[in-house]
């Protein structure tokens, strides 16, 4: 196309005559006059005349000239016509005509039919298959105009700039549209004067007076002279108030306003500009902000500086700056916050950048804001970017308050372990900050770090007595926790010692602790006077149930002296505290009233338990001691009842073969042998292994031989399940114990031989599951997981065995391990009924939580966390733990009503993991709900409490963000964004998440 341009330039001015065609000499007739006809008419440009006599030309079967000369001209005609098919029927005559002489002006046909489509890139490849030299003059004028029209509209502006240039010299019919364009070009080019000259020429073109003073305008303006673009617009307005060049009129004449400092002029032009387009143009709304900013109206000036705030360059920083002043004169510091935070980003104005970050500290300093340490790195960037600030002085006393209260404790420290001679002021917030980062780790049951930092508190001495004195308590807390009771207890004792008023929960609160301390170590005459004081401070403590748990402590201590009398008070008197704990308080009183033989006033209180508490741990305890009382009373019919229904409801606890076995032999005292040979038979096919089924076995014996039944007896042993023999032979006996003797003695490889042909000689021995066990053990030590899993599994088969509460512990923690976390949650259930003791039976609880957990069974979930909750006494760590799986269950269950329960429990205390995320979900919910003023108040809080686990406060601003959006708050949604974007650094998720964010912003108005 560049030879064809070249060669047509050169040859521009030369007129090619045209062939006149030879006129016919006879006259015509029939076919051969009709295509005559059309083709006058064709030359005569009577397009529709000429169509329809061609047509009917085509129709006469007796026609004679070439289809080839009738195709072009029916081909030219559609197009003339603007049929909708005529581009189609350029197409298909050149396809069915390659070499027509009719070629050229053909194709130039196309690429102007595809030109009007709009389709300037497809328009620009025909033209490129023409040789524009051939064109008559008028086609070779049209066909450049819109050879440039399409390479301007395809953003080629060089290859433009070329044809306008040679239209403008050859063409006076197409000049002034080339000076136009060309004009155009420059001023995109910013060749503002070459443009002011063409502009100028065609300004009085009738064409163009509407078009080219909008240029003429905004070019005095872009040279700053604004009374001359104010008088080029306010013109412009008056002559052409309906001209689509209107809004960018006002936006000029807005801006002169605005240069000549006629801010209250500027506002209504800019604004009606504002209005009257899709995207306001950044520096036109960056000066109607300043001109709001400069008369006074903030609100406004904020808004509109927000949309001329955007890419990083020194328009952006100073309507931040000013956003940010403007917000502090509505007294918003929260969003000035973060327009001040914006400017202070950039380094385009050393002097804005400094005026906005000292007044960002400010911000942060004056709300309390400082998720991401920001409190302590603001002030430490403006002493060290501007040491000579006028600000400094300021600075450094506000960086002192903020190590005093901020809660970015390892920023604070490292800011402080920069200071080379801190002074006592310093020294004490570093005191401050060491105590709670040890309070952060207590929080997150990190008792020995938490010990850490306590101690590193109480190492700089006593520059706060109450923080000397909290970090003593919380140690002492600590170590319990460690139970590290001896040192605990001293902790506890210098806390006291030290603590600045005697009337102070936590004073209270160490009075229990050391009698817990004493108690644990036995010591219960000690033990019984740390209570004892304790509950004399009991209206400083609001938690009924720890004076009650006090109570209940003072009571065990009298117990363990033998001082029933006592204890049976204390244990009343917990009662009365707290009935939550009634179900412990009752059931060591009716214990004491067994002591003292008080049998039926001990069945009485047991029946009280069962009926007040029906779901309590010491149910099945009570039955047990309800039968005993029974048995001491001679009622063994009564007896009978209370084990049978203890066995019947408890079927897995081990009082239940207790009271299994004394059944049989309450029937055998009482002669009734049939039912006893049943009772004992029960015993031993349900608890096969277990201690009361050799005694079973023993008094089952005494029983055939008193009935002279002795092959009976036989004949039953023989046939056992299992075929489990309770009689060993001194062999096995001898045998198994030289095995257990080794093992003691720590002979580990020679134990394992000698049970192992203990178990080959004995496979039905009377110590078989003993063995057995000892195996596994042994294998378990040696990471010999698969084969420990074999014996044990095999151990924990016997549920009346002594080990297989220790079998199913081992199996279960092997298989969660094994991540076999369907057979985890089996054993840790089945040992959660064997459990002998409420220690166990939690920890065996716990561990089918965490097993339900990692298998997604939400059912189990639910249940078994549901009962840990419900334990009175249940730590603080378990408790959160038992929460948030709980609320994750309810979630996958679609019981958000449940979930956002507990998830709010957690959020009380967003130091620890579980807190952190159940903030961040609790605001979720809220969001999903549509409840978005109290989404954004959540994560407001959550922002002012702040957290140690920063990803789940990064996801609350991003959730802020999409609150704001649903609000219609675009402006804040995108500062939150940014301020996130520059203070959270982690390589997570959250980068992705602001990007998509932002650019969805950034590409809508």
């Amino acid at each position: 196309m560049k030879n064809n341009r070249q060669k047509w330039i050169a040859g521009l001015l030369c007129a090619f005559p045209l062939a006149m065609a030879a006129q016919q000499t006879e006259p015509l007739t029939g076919p051969q006059r009709l295509f005559e006809d059309g083709k006058v008419l064709f030359e005569r440009h009577d397009y529709a005349a000429a169509r329809q006599t061609l047509e009917r030309y085509l129709q006469d079967k007796d026609r004679g000239v070439s289809h080839e000369e009738v195709d072009y001209m029916l081909a030219c005609t559609a197009y003339e016509l603007q049929l909708p098919d005529a581009l189609r029927q350029l197409q298909m005559y050149l396809e069915a005509y390659p070499e027509s002489r009719y070629r050229n002006r053909v194709q130039s046909l196309i690429g102007s039919a595809y030109f009007f489509e709009g389709n300037y890139e497809a328009a620009l490849r025909a033209y490129q298959q023409v040789n524009i030299d051939l064109l008559g003059d008028t086609e070779r004028d049209e066909c450049a105009l819109r050879l440039g029209t399409s390479y301007l509209k395809m953003n080629d502006l060089d290859e433009a700039y070329i044809w306008f240039s040679v239209i403008r010299a050859a063409s006076s019919k197409y000049a002034a549209d080339a000076r136009y364009n060309l004009a155009y070009i420059d001023y995109v080019k910013q060749r503002y004067d070459q443009a002011w000259e063409g502009f100028s020429a065609v300004k009085d073109q009738p064409e163009y007076a509407a078009l080219a003073p909008y240029y003429l305008a905004d070019i005095q303006l872009i040279h700053n002279n604004y009374r001359q673009a104010l008088q080029l617009a306010d013109a412009y307005l008056q002559a052409y108030p309906q001209q689509e060049f209107v809004p960018q009129m006002q936006r000029i004449a807005g801006e002169a306003h605005y240069g000549l400092k006629d801010y209250a002029a500027a506002i209504p032009l800019l604004e009606a500009y504002h209005d009257a387009v899709d995207f306001p143009a950044r520096n036109a709304m960056y000066r109607l902000g300043m001109s709001y900013f400069n008369t006074g109206v903030y609100s406004k000036a904020a808004l509109r500086l927000g949309e001329a705030a955007g890419p990083q360059d020194a328009m952006s920083q100073n309507a931040y700056l000013h956003m940010g002043l403007s917000y502090l004169q509505l007294r918003d510091r929260s969003r000035a916050r973060m327009a001040f935070e914006q400017a202070a980003t950039t380094n385009f104005d050393p002097r804005a950048k400094e005026q906005a970050l000292y007044n960002y500290a400010l911000c942060i300093h004056e709300t309390s804001y400082s998720p991401f340490a920001e409190s302590v790195t603001v002030f430490e960037r403006l002493l060290n970017e501007y040491p000579n600030s006028p600000y400094a002085d300021r600075v450094n006393d506000y960086l002192v308050e903020v190590y005093m209260n901020t809660r970015s404790y390892q920023a604070a420290l490292q800011s402080i372990a920069k200071i080379s001679r801190p002074s006592r002021q310093i020294l004490e917030a570093k005191q401050r900050i060491l105590f709670r980062l040890g309070t952060e780790s207590f929080a997150q049951a990190d008792f020995q770090k938490a010990i850490d930092y306590f101690s590193q508190s109480l190492q700089l001495g006593s520059y706060n007595q109450r923080t000397q004195a909290d970090a003593y308590y919380w140690r002492g807390e600590s170590k319990f926790r460690l139970e590290q009771y001896v040192p605990a207890e001293a902790d506890m004792k210098l806390y006291l010692g030290v603590a600045p008023s005697r009337n102070t929960q936590e004073y209270a609160l160490a009075l229990y602790n050391l009698g817990y301390t004493s108690f644990k170590q036995k010591k219960y005459e000690e033990a019984l006077k740390w209570f004892s004081r304790c509950v004399q401070s009991g209206s400083l403590i609001p938690e009924k149930s720890v004076v009650a748990d006090a109570y209940n402590r003072m009571g065990d201590c009298h117990f363990y002296a033998r001082r029933f009398a006592e204890a049976g008070t204390q244990y009343a008197q917990a009662s009365s505290v707290d009935p939550s704990l009634g179900d412990y308080s009752l059931f060591q009183k009716g214990f004491v009233q067994g002591l003292q033989r008080n049998y039926r006033e001990k069945i009485q209180s047991l029946n009280q338990l069962i009926s007040t508490y029906p779901s309590s741990q010491y149910v099945d305890d009570a039955l047990y001691e309800q039968g005993r009382a029974f048995v001491q009373l001679e009622d063994n019919a009564n007896a009978i009842k209370r084990y049978s229904l203890l066995v019947e409801r408890f079927p897995e606890s081990p009082l239940s073969r207790k009271a299994a076995n004394e059944i049989g032999l309450l029937y055998y005292q009482d002669d009734n042998y049939n039912q006893a040979i049943a009772a004992y038979k029960k015993v031993i096919q349900s608890y096969p292994g277990s201690e009361e089924a050799k005694l079973a076995q023993r008094d089952l014996k005494s029983i055939y031989v008193d009935l002279n039944k002795v092959d009976e007896y036989m004949a039953y042993t023989s046939n056992l399940p299992g075929g489990v023999q309770f009689d060993a032979s001194e062999r096995d006996s001898l045998t198994y114990v030289a095995a257990e003797k080794a093992y003691m003695r720590g002979d580990i490889e020679g134990a394992a031989s000698s049970f192992t042909r203990y178990l080959q000689s004995f496979p039905q021995g009377a110590f078989s599951v003993n063995a057995t066990y000892y195996l596994g053990l042994i294998a378990y030590n040696q990471k010999d997981y698969t084969k420990a899993g074999t014996y044990l599994d095999k151990v924990a088969s016997y549920p009346g065995s002594k080990f297989a509460a220790e079998a199913m512990e081992l199996s279960a923690e092997m298989a969660y391990n094994a991540k076999d976390y369907n057979k985890a949650l089996g054993l840790y259930k089945r040992l959660t009924d064997q459990a002998a003791t409420p220690e166990v039976r939690n920890q065996a609880a716990t561990g089918a939580l965490r097993s339900a957990y990692m298998a997604k069974n939400q059912a189990e979930i639910i249940g078994t966390a549901s009962t840990l909750l419900a334990q009175s006494k249940l730590t603080p760590e378990l408790a959160n733990e038992a929460y948030y799986y709980r609320a994750k269950a309810f979630m996958e269950s679609g019981k958000t009503a449940e979930a956002l329960n507990d998830f709010i429990v957690l959020a009380k205390d967003t130091r620890t993991v579980y807190g952190a995320e159940a903030k961040y979900q609790v605001a979720q919910i809220y969001f999903d709900q549509g409840q978005t003023a109290k989404a954004e108040q959540e994560v407001l809080d959550y922002i002012e409490v702040s957290t140690p686990h920063a990803y789940w406060l990064a996801r609350s601003f991003v959730l802020l963000s999409d609150v704001y959006v649903k609000m219609g708050r675009k402006l804040d949604a995108k500062q939150y964004l940014l301020s996130l974007q520059q203070n959270y650094q982690a390589d997570d998720d959250i980068a992705q998440m602001i990007e998509t964010r932002l650019a969805k912003l950034n590409s809508v108005k």
